[in-house]
């Protein structure tokens, strides 16, 4: 192999690992995101509010929702967070997890329907801790 063949070969190879490596930045961009806005809201006097009122029900109500994202044939406990961008009427608009990006896509598709109680504002960002077998 010549030369010239080895070095777009070595460029190809380096282009690809960088693409992956920055495909794999989106996911945790967003999951930072929504981890920085649902710490900031957890900390306000109104968010504390919010939550003592509300983390158990909202956590029942999303547990269903991530059973059926769930690969059938689990066997191991992990624990994850998941954080969930609430219009200020309680409907979802996001989910995303420090997990797995395709679990928050599905979760934000199963949980459209879902009524949960009335946010303090649009674009609400609040995280539950969960653990499930994957």
């Amino acid at each position: 192999m010549s030369w010239d063949a080895r070095r777009f070969l070595i460029a190809g190879s380096v282009l690809l690992a960088a693409a992956g490596a920055l495909a794999a930045d989106v996911p945790a961009a967003a999951v930072t995101k929504a981890r920085t806005a649902a710490r900031a809201n957890a900390a306000s006097p109104q968010g504390r509010e919010w939550m003592k009122l509300h983390k158990t029900a909202v956590g029942s109500q999303l547990i269903p929702v991530l059973n059926g994202c769930l690969p059938e044939n689990a066997d191991e406990v992990t624990a994850f967070s998941v954080y969930v961008r609430l219009t200020q009427k309680g409907r979802v608009l996001e989910v995303v997890t420090d997990l797995d990006a395709a679990l928050g896509t599905c979760m934000t598709a199963a949980a459209k329907e879902l009524q949960l109680p009335q946010a303090p504002r649009d674009d609400y960002w609040i995280q539950l801790n969960l653990a499930t077998e994957l």
